[in-house]
């Protein structure tokens, strides 16, 4: 099966639709699947953006994708998804409607819900492991939404952070077997000392896991090798733009596609073909 890879989107879901359906196109290959490591940037509703969003949409209108494209069916986004038939799968990020996911997620008893009135966009609860299915494969996935609170944090309880039943999930997982660990936030001092989550580190020594796919840090495309000896570790770049480049093109390094059989059969690679340059600020909604 094939599955793209995606970290920080912050609202610009349809843009990554769009990139999958060209890479489609352009590969002769079908997709199967989408994973985005949280900060999608799930906010129906305006009036409840945090600050951060408030001020980067001041700059650039995108980063209100999943109010303008998905809060409600419209007709031209639901013909761009019909191109292409895969579910995305994403944790929460820092970055979301944390309330507004809680009423869907209490509502539901599976691991992933549908967020869209297209029902191609799933959360995946923290610490509830997913197997997905496709012509005879299978992947399992584990999920940790939101981020640590920092040290000496005031006010721990906040939604952006993970919360008290997302942890008792997380302790509770037993033995179980998954591949890939798809998370916000990275593990406690894996990228600055004294910053992410000590559960995460919990979980990658005690599971190894294939790969690690997160967001949050800003930094650049990653790759690690865990200290743990089995899993790699990826942080892909954000889905923005390169501010610094005339006609603010794609930053390199947002999308990866896992080529994936079994744990003996793999493959990852970055995305980073020349049609990649096309997908502008101000060009992205216009190509075809």
């Amino acid at each position: 099966m094939n599955i793209a890879i995606f970290a920080d989107i912050h609202g610009r879901i349809l843009l990554c639709f769009k990139l999958c359906e060209r890479w489609q196109r352009e590969t002769g290959e079908q997709l199967d699947l989408v994973l985005q490591a949280g900060d999608l940037g799930v906010f129906p509703d305006v009036s409840r953006l945090d600050k951060a969003t408030i001020r980067h949409t001041q700059d650039d209108p995108s980063e209100l994708g999943f109010t303008h494209d998905f809060a409600e069916h419209k007709s031209d986004v639901a013909e761009e998804l019909a191109k292409t038939a895969f579910p995305l799968i994403f944790v929460r990020g820092n970055h979301e409607d944390q309330e507004w996911l809680d009423a869907l997620e209490q509502k539901s008893d599976a691991p992933i819900f549908a967020i869209d009135p297209y029902e191609r966009i799933f959360c995946l609860k923290t610490g509830v492991p997913y197997t997905f299915n496709r012509g005879g494969e299978a992947i399992t996935i584990v999920g940790i939404g939101r981020v640590a609170a920092p040290r000496g944090e005031q006010k721990p309880d906040k939604p952006k952070y993970i919360q008290p039943h997302e942890l008792e999930r997380l302790y509770s997982l037993g033995k179980v077997d998954f591949d890939i660990l798809l998370t916000h936030d990275s593990a406690i001092d894996s990228v600055t000392k004294g910053f992410g989550m000590e559960e995460i580190r919990l979980v990658l020594d005690a599971y190894e896991p294939v790969y690690h796919f997160h967001g949050h840090t800003e930094e650049p495309l990653t790759r690690r090798e865990d200290r743990n000896g089995t899993t790699v570790v990826y942080k892909m770049a954000d889905l923005h733009w390169d501010k610094t480049s005339r006609g603010k093109p794609l930053e390199p390094g947002a999308m990866g596609i896992l080529r994936w059989k079994d744990r003996s059969s793999y493959t990852f690679e970055v995305v980073n073909q020349p049609w990649l340059k096309e997908y502008t600020a101000s060009t992205w909604r216009y190509i075809p």
